[in-house]
This record gives structure tokens, C-alpha cells and sequence, in this order.
């Protein structure tokens, strides 16, 4: 990402209807399919940034971990006293086989020129019987300033990202669905137009929010995630798919 993106998501992140309503569906996800004390349940944040989730995961009692390849995002992240975070290194997520009963990958797939190593790296750590939560952009056609200075090298739609997973690993969809529904008729218009009639008026996305704007898409997002806990939406501006890492039969009869 450009820096003075990062300087701008740092003063956000907290705040944006966005950002507070995708880390509550993982929330969401969490409680229901990890179905146990917080405290015995080990999470890593894949692309952390500077570790505001894994924060706020920690407040909640569990034991959160978070990587990113951003040396600038992880200092900022440790000099509010965030722990547990550091900085990846080449293609290689530096924990042990099995050592996580989730994992996130939160908007990041996407910024990966080619996001088959992390996949695996991710199926590696990942405990058997655990899950991975992904969050990516949907649909190209929503291509737009975001993307570019986000440093996106694609959108996906629901079918890419589970014949994606299906290809470079074992792990099994569990839940698939679009999100992100209910605003998708204006942001697609906003969107459209403005490559359309070639419009660049704005860095960012995130410069288009008010106060009064941020509590209205605020209050329209968390009616739309309560609805998301029951039913799968078919188009929407980002995509939401819940895998999970089949036991080993082996361990499985032993434990038996």
C-alpha cells in the first residue's frame, strides 16, 4: 500500500462503519463455529496491519497472534503496546505445523500477486478441526480508487475463491456467501461512474464518510449482518467464505 494510505488507515481502522462491522461478522463466525472458551481458542490475524483486531480479539479473551508484511504497519501496531504481532518474512508464516485453531485473512488475498503460497502456509498452521475465515473484494467491475492504492491485483468472485482454495489445498468450504449487500446498489453506482466519466476526486474510499454518513451506513451494515447470521447472500460488494481443515482420521481413532 502507498505509505500516506497506511497513515490514513491507522487514523480510521477504529472508527469506520466498515472496519467495525467486518471484524463483528468474524466475531460472529468465531463464536459459531468455534464453539469453546476464548481463552483455549489460538487465532492468527494473516495481514494484521497493525494489529488493532488482534487487540481487540485479546480484550475478548482470546489468544490472538498477528503477521503482516508491513514493517511500517507492525511498528505502529507495537508502539500503541499491541503484542503478538510481527512481520512475516518472504513466504513463510513462522509458526509450527497444527499451532492454530483459527485463522483470518481479512482483505488480503487480494493484495498478493499470487496468493497460492499463503493459502498453503495457512492450511499448514492451521490446526486439524480448525478454521480459516476469508474476506475479499468481489466482482472486477467494482474495480475502482480503493483497489489502485490499496495495491489490489484482483477482485474475485464467490465460484474463483473456492475453486482457488479447492486447487492449492485440502481444506473444505464450510460457508460461502457474498456480504457487504445492502450498500451495494450505491457503491456500485459510485463506482461505475466514476470510471465512466474518468472521475478521481478522492485518494481513498475512506475519504468519502461524514460523522453522519458513518452512523447511517454504520446502522444499514450491522441490519445487514444480523441478517447475514441467517442466510447467504447472493451478490454484495466483498465475499465471506468459512473453510475448515478436515481432522486427521489417524489422530481422530486414537483419540478415541
Amino acid at each position: 500500500m502507498e505509505k500516506g494510505f497506511y497513515k490514513n488507515y491507522f487514523e480510521i481502522e477504529k472508527g469506520h462503519w466498515l472496519m467495525m462491522g467486518r471484524r463483528a461478522i468474524v466475531v460472529d463466525n468465531l463464536k459459531k463455529y468455534l464453539n469453546k472458551n476464548p481463552n483455549d481458542i489460538k487465532i492468527l490475524d494473516f495481514g494484521c496491519g497493525s494489529g488493532l483486531f488482534v487487540e481487540e480479539l485479546a480484550g475478548i479473551g482470546y489468544d490472538p497472534y498477528g503477521i503482516d508484511i508491513s514493517s511500517e504497519a507492525i511498528a505502529f501496531g507495537r508502539s500503541r503496546g499491541i503484542k503478538n504481532i510481527k512481520t512475516i518474512s518472504s513466504h513463510k508464516v513462522e509458526f509450527d505445523n497444527n499451532t492454530f485453531d483459527a485463522i483470518l485473512a481479512l482483505d488480503v488475498l487480494e493484495h498478493l500477486e499470487n496468493e497460492d503460497w499463503a493459502i498453503k502456509e495457512i492450511e499448514r498452521v492451521l490446526k486439524p478441526g480448525g478454521f480459516f475465515i476469508i474476506m475479499v473484494p468481489a466482482f472486477m467491475f467494482l474495480w475502482g480508487v480503493q483497489d489502485e492504492v490499496s495495491h489490489h491485483y484482483r477482485r474475485y468472485t464467490r465460484h474463483q475463491l473456492l475453486s482457488k482454495i479447492e486447487q492449492v489445498s485440502s481444506i473444505q468450504s464450510v460457508r460461502s456467501t457474498y456480504f457487504n449487500t445492502f450498500l451495494f446498489p450505491p457503491i456500485a453506482l459510485v463506482r461505475l461512474m466514476s470510471r465512466l466519466f474518468h472521475i478521481r476526486s478522492r485518494e481513498s474510499d475512506f475519504n468519502m464518510n461524514s460523522p453522519f454518513l458513518n452512523k447511517l451506513f454504520s446502522f444499514i451494515f450491522n441490519a445487514e449482518r444480523y441478517v447475514l447470521k441467517k442466510i447467504n447472500f447472493p451478490f454484495g460488494v466483498s465475499i465471506l467464505v468459512i473453510t475448515r481443515k478436515e481432522k486427521d482420521p489417524v489422530t481422530e481413532a486414537v483419540s478415541l
